[in-house]
């Protein structure tokens, strides 16, 4: 049985920082995260607090994070996909608003919390979008709820993440120096420049991409079953973590519909070339009835 938090049910939403002004005409009512924490009870800190809530929205749209990456990465895909796709854009601890809040290093803990936290979100129409971790996330999110006999999404989506039966290809947080992360960060594109020239804002950098690797590699790699949910893997022309030959390992973890997806760029892809990612998930989206 879902869960729900003292107030109400808080409806699905997205975006990233506060929000900016209204879709230029469009009288569609709009709420936010901290409007409906205030209004209603309290809502899960993995939620961005100034995200918008379309109340009507046809379908619900679980975005996770890459390693050493924020919620606010998907900022823009609210104004993108429009309101009849709620965009919810999850914060894991120990960055942005959550910067205070203890890091994890263990898989199957973070996924305890996040069950938790979202399991009252995922009773209508929902599907997941996770990119590298993320997509490490959402997977096994899912495998979790199937387990459980609770509701699945009407589509997997993971993007630049190897499939979870492979050896892990990223640096070794417990090995690796402080040097040697960020200079892998930096040749995947995953550092901007204006954190390098700060060295405080670097050696936090570090340190949560450390912490955040930890997760990657305390995920057990093991053979499963396939899933009774329809998949789909986004995968760069030029991602060293996750070829195209690599993407089409991920067709053992579904029993349902299997695709690929082609995009330009490199790992993060998603940043590079937002507008080619963002019409190939607006395609994928399947239309709630």
């Amino acid at each position: 049985m879902a869960r729900t938090w003292p107030g109400g049910f808080p409806p699905a939403g997205g975006g990233g920082s506060r929000p900016a002004g209204a879709e230029p005409g469009r009288a569609e009512p709009v709420t936010t995260v901290d409007d409906r924490a205030s209004g209603a009870g309290t809502v899960p800190p993995c939620l961005l607090p100034w995200q918008r809530l379309p109340d009507r929205a046809a379908i619900r749209l679980l975005c996770f994070h890459h390693a050493g990456g924020a919620a606010s990465s998907f900022a823009p895909w609210q104004a993108a996909l429009g309101p009849d796709i709620a965009v919810v854009p999850v914060q894991l601890p120990g960055r942005e608003r959550r910067v205070r809040q203890p890091r994890f290093r263990d898989f199957g803990r973070l996924l305890d919390e996040l069950d938790e936290q979202l399991d009252p979100l995922l009773d209508g129409h929902y599907t997941l979008y996770g990119h590298s971790l993320g997509g490490l996330i959402a997977h096994e999110l899912t495998r979790r709820r199937v387990a459980t006999g609770r509701r699945a999404p009407e589509l997997l989506m993971v993007g630049a993440c190897a499939p979870p039966h492979l050896p892990h290809s990223a640096v070794a947080p417990e090995n690796a120096t402080d040097t040697q992360l960020m200079s892998w960060m930096r040749e995947l594109g995953g550092v901007p420049d204006s954190v390098v020239r700060h060295p405080e804002w670097l050696r936090r950098s570090v340190e949560l991409l450390r912490d955040d690797l930890s997760l990657v590699h305390s995920h057990p790699r093991r053979p499963a079953e396939p899933l009774p949910v329809p998949l789909r893997v986004l995968a760069a022309e030029s991602d060293p973590l996750l070829t195209p030959a690599r993407a089409q390992e991920w067709a053992r973890h579904t029993s349902y519909d299997f695709r690929t997806h082609i995009l330009p760029g490199g790992h993060f892809f998603h940043r590079e070339h937002p507008e080619a990612t963002l019409r190939v998930i607006s395609r994928l989206l399947p239309v709630a009835t």
